[in-house]
């Protein structure tokens, strides 16, 4: 981590590589009241998910705030994360810490995890590799209609929209980093 990428302000850490948006969110938190002096928020983008998870924050006393590129990660629905796109406007991003701030539980309380089997994991590393559906059936033993279905099964676990959108999750920082964290199957 380079230095410039962490700024520790009054309030706030900010995990962020992105000047340009670490100024933007600094003036920002300048002209927020905070009620509650001893919480602090942190702030970070997906390639610094790893960096904070390292950090070890106390969910208690800590709120984190994970800026993505786009679209909700499901998968973080079982951690006490709150997600916000960096596309929003000035206005979206001031309501939503006016409404963080301002909120009198602790952190955002997370829903079951989500939880892959071990099938799911397979198929996972194979679309990864770029693999189509008939090699995936083979290198599974599986039809190709259930390597489609455990697919499905997939996209909706993950709360994508679709198979590119999968792709896309798949391949990102944030994904990979839990991953490696969470690795439980059921």
């Amino acid at each position: 981590m380079r230095s410039e990428d962490y700024v520790r302000s009054d309030y706030a850490d900010l995990w962020l590589s992105d000047h340009y948006l670490r100024c933007g969110l600094e003036n920002i938190l300048q002209q927020m009241t905070f009620e509650n002096k001893a919480v602090r928020y942190v702030f970070l983008t997906e390639d610094k998910y790893l960096d904070v998870l390292e950090h070890q924050y106390d969910l208690n006393k800590n709120k984190i705030i994970l800026l993505t590129d786009g679209s909700h990660f499901h998968f973080l629905d079982g951690l006490s994360f709150y997600q916000f796109p960096t596309r929003s406007g000035i206005a979206e991003l001031q309501k939503f810490m006016t409404s963080i701030i301002h909120s009198n539980e602790t952190q955002v309380k997370p829903k079951s995890p989500v939880l892959l089997t071990r099938r799911e994991r397979l198929l996972i590393d194979l679309i990864k590799e770029g693999k189509r559906m008939a090699e995936m059936g083979g290198h599974l033993n599986l039809h190709v209609k259930t390597v489609y279905q455990i697919r499905q099964t997939l996209i909706k676990k993950m709360g994508c929209s679709g198979a590119v959108d999968l792709m896309r999750t798949l391949h990102s920082d944030v994904f990979k980093n839990w991953l490696t964290q969470n690795h439980h199957y059921h």
